[in-house]
């Protein structure tokens, strides 16, 4: 693989950074909900989580923020997750604005001009490790942010850094293609059937979308968390842009002109795809 290939992979895994100042901006935004939290529901804290504590979040992805409520906010909504949601973002909405439920149902997002998104969950501490959050379908699923932390930074460490990169380079992939694959899934895809980083970005993307087109589960396990996470696609949709984007891997791949080979890689990755 020509040098200049490789060397474009790494321009553009690194350009796939939140903006300095909007991150700057959110972590305020979310100090200012942590103490609104404490105040109003009687929240002992708050955490980041989602794919910014994992390391593998994209400029276009808002920050997953946990709000820590105690078991009588939770009996109070009679266990339904939604009840929750629709009353946190009722009583939010009377000091911030604009705040709408998203992402299925599981987050209430608080956006702010000139920062990046905060997606709020309500969560309640389990007995044992791990916390309970919305589903998206009015009840709860499991999560350890702190532990995919670790597991993830693990992984990273065995990489030579080179597995978060990767990571980021197939869900740029994934957000180019309109999002067909669940994100989180793909995350998990990668750390599960990626153990030789050594190989250059074009050769690791391609055996991805090789291995995804041979045999794509419809759930893998979070290692984190113990929770199945489903893999989001629409069978059909899917299908034909995974298709799509391994016959142009595959191309770019065999191109020994290292300049066709970019601009075929662009069309699987974006026009911030460059030498």
């Amino acid at each position: 693989m020509p040098d200049s290939v490789e060397k474009a992979f790494g321009h553009f895994a690194a350009g796939l950074l939140l903006p300095r100042e909007q991150l700057k901006a959110a972590i305020e935004k979310s100090n200012q909900v942590n103490e609104w939290a404490r105040r109003r529901l009687k929240s002992s804290g708050s955490f980041f989580g989602g794919s910014y504590r994992r390391g593998t979040d994209l400029p276009q992805e808002s920050l997953k923020y946990y709000l820590l409520l105690g078991q009588r906010n939770f009996y109070e909504c009679n266990e339904n997750s939604t009840r929750m949601l629709f009353i946190l973002r009722k009583r939010l909405a009377e000091e911030f604005s604009p705040v709408v439920v998203s992402e299925g149902g599981m987050v209430v997002r608080l956006c702010s001009a000139g920062a990046v998104d905060l997606d709020l969950a309500p969560t309640i501490k389990l007995s044992r490790d791990g916390y309970l959050c919305p589903n998206g379908q009015g009840g709860w699923y499991k999560i350890n942010p702190g532990q995919e932390e670790i597991i993830f930074k693990k992984k990273e460490e065995h990489s030579s850094s080179r597995f978060l990169r990767l990571v980021k380079i197939i869900k740029a992939w994934n957000l180019w293609a309109g999002l067909p694959f669940n994100a989180y899934f793909l995350e998990l895809l990668v750390y599960y059937r990626v153990n030789d980083f050594k190989k250059p970005y074009a050769e690791l993307v391609h055996s991805i979308l090789m291995s995804m087109r041979l045999f794509l589960p419809e759930f893998l396990n979070c290692p984190a968390a113990g929770e199945v996470v489903s893999s989001g696609s629409n069978s059909a949709a899917g299908q034909k842009v995974l298709d799509e984007a391994l016959g142009f891997a595959s191309r770019a791949l065999h191109e020994d002109n290292p300049a066709q080979a970019i601009l075929l890689w662009r069309s699987i990755l974006g026009d911030s795809f460059q030498p």
